[in-house]
């Protein structure tokens, strides 16, 4: 049977200076390498020890996607956990970035979250589990 786990996550960027900002700075991930690929580079992030974040970008510019957040058929949204989400909402906010939720409980799930989009409008999930 195939050992299939999780690798890296790919998002294409809009913004490469906003994007790396929000990632390094904001949310304090680990940046790891840069890959020239001629056409386009490749910037790494770590999220856990066997997991990366790969934010891509590109030479060539073949435009936006916006979908509505209950588009079927489509990735919605990238879940990361933290220790304390009403800290992180905070800095967020402090930072200038504009959440789409403020912090509540959602007792089904045993977990506190917020949802925020990155520079790119890919729509993250940030939990603190109970």
């Amino acid at each position: 049977m195939m050992n299939l786990r999780p690798d890296h996550i790919t998002i294409n960027v809009t913004d490469l200076k906003k994007s790396l900002e929000f990632y390094g700075d904001i949310l304090g991930l680990k940046q790891l390498e840069t890959v020239d690929m001629g056409d386009h580079r490749l910037y790494y992030f770590e999220l856990t020890e066997s997991l990366m974040l790969e934010l891509i970008e590109y030479d060539d510019d073949f435009g936006e996607i916006h979908p509505a957040v209950k588009t079927r058929g489509m990735y919605r949204h990238l879940a990361f956990q933290c220790d304390d989400v009403d800290a992180l909402y905070e800095r967020l906010v402090s930072r200038g970035v504009k959440c789409d939720s403020a912090p509540e409980d959602v007792p089904k799930l045993s977990f506190r979250n917020i949802l925020v989009k990155d520079p790119n409008g890919v729509e993250l999930e940030i939990v603190t589990r109970n």
